[in-house]
């Protein structure tokens, strides 16, 4: 009797685990075509662009060619081992222009499976340096590099690992030493599947300060991107499989976070991008997790894709606390599969995939 209440108990538990995850994994297998304006692919990019970063004069780094089978090589398509990562680069002002290959260091030529992206400027020297999550055989680093205009090179400022990087997916730049980042699991192999399904919460938010790393947000699961505010105040942090967007409150110098609110996407939200010049959140969406799922086991499989966007209406120090969603972007998969990031410049929008293409926007009134 005591067994059968056990396993009672046990298949409860996991049907509504199944149930709660499904709601994020949504249901529509159709994909919605929507433009804001005229929408193109940006060549040559054919293997991803899964994060965007971009400079004060709109010049955007596309990480590319992240090789998802170092994570569970029996579940996605076993054309992800033959990607090889790649840096782009995008001139929103000169946007008839094809995206450039950036040269790598020699450190990375041939060990670079990038993630996450993010960027700093020296306001002084015009320096401009990347920070990008890759997964490296050996295990998760953050690479920091310096972009060299001239050549259209990076060199290796700094390779930074830690016992605390167990399954690394964004990173955001400090200063040119100090950095947040996300592990969206503990395991980065078959096993990660286990973490949502048994409700595991060993997930966490890491702040390294140039010597030491810490985790600043503990037990939680999900954590995916992570971007800063405007005023430096707030850090906006997505949650795919809950499909909402959280936002801390953050003190600087600690760099401790504090949940200050929380916003219902209605889809499962990717990457986040904030917008200097607005405030607005733009975010590389997935309406169905479930056809995402099927594209990364066969990457011809098409997923739709959606971007969506916040507008803040609240007062300056608390600018979300009314907002509107909006969403100018959509996609059946044939454009863009899996759209997994959105960057917005002077009404031109680009949007990233996990696995596919780019696409480049005229956003029109």
């Amino acid at each position: 009797m005591f067994l059968k209440t056990v396993a009672f108990i046990l298949l409860a538990f996991l049907v509504q685990r199944a149930w709660k995850l499904s709601l994020g994994f949504g249901t529509s297998d159709v994909g919605y075509i929507n433009r804001p304006g005229p929408c193109r692919n940006v060549a040559p990019i054919e293997t991803g662009s899964e994060d965007i970063a971009v400079t004060s004069n709109g010049l955007a780094f596309i990480s590319s060619g992240m090789q998802l089978s170092d994570m569970c090589s029996s579940a996605v398509d076993a054309r992800f081992s033959q990607f090889v990562g790649r840096i782009y680069v995008f001139d929103f002002q000169n946007s008839k222009q094809d995206a450039v290959e950036v040269s790598l260091p020699k450190e990375l030529q041939y060990n670079f499976s990038p993630h996450g992206i993010d960027l700093l400027e020296d306001s002084e020297t015009g320096e401009i340096l990347l920070f990008v999550v890759n997964h490296r055989k050996i295990g998760e680093f953050v690479e920091i590099l310096s972009y060299q205009p001239e050549s259209r090179s990076l060199s290796m400022v700094r390779s930074v690992t830690h016992e605390l990087f167990t399954s690394l997916n964004d990173v955001l730049a400090i200063d040119r030493n100090s950095f947040l980042v996300s592990n969206d699991a503990y395991f980065r192999s078959c096993w990660r599947i286990l973490e949502p399904l048994l409700g595991l919460r060993w997930c966490n938010f890491i702040y390294f300060d140039g010597t030491v790393g810490q985790s600043i947000i503990e037990n939680g699961h999900d954590f995916n991107s992570v971007a800063l505010s405007r005023n430096g105040k707030q850090v906006y942090l997505t949650r795919p499989s809950e499909m909402k967007l959280e936002i801390y409150n953050r003190s600087k110098g600690t760099e401790t976070l504090k949940l200050h609110q929380s916003i219902n996407v209605g889809m499962a939200v990717d990457n986040v991008f904030s917008d200097q010049s607005t405030g607005d959140l733009w975010l590389g969406s997935h309406p169905s997790l479930a056809l995402l799922t099927k594209h990364l086991s066969d990457i011809d499989l098409r997923a739709p894709s959606q971007v969506i966007r916040i507008q803040p209406l609240g007062p300056q120090n608390d600018p979300f606390n009314t907002y509107k969603l909006f969403s100018p972007f959509g996609d059946d998969g044939e454009l863009v599969s899996g759209s997994s990031s959105a960057v917005h410049f002077k009404d031109k929008l680009l949007i990233g995939t996990v696995a596919h293409k780019v696409a480049y926007c005229e956003v029109q009134s």
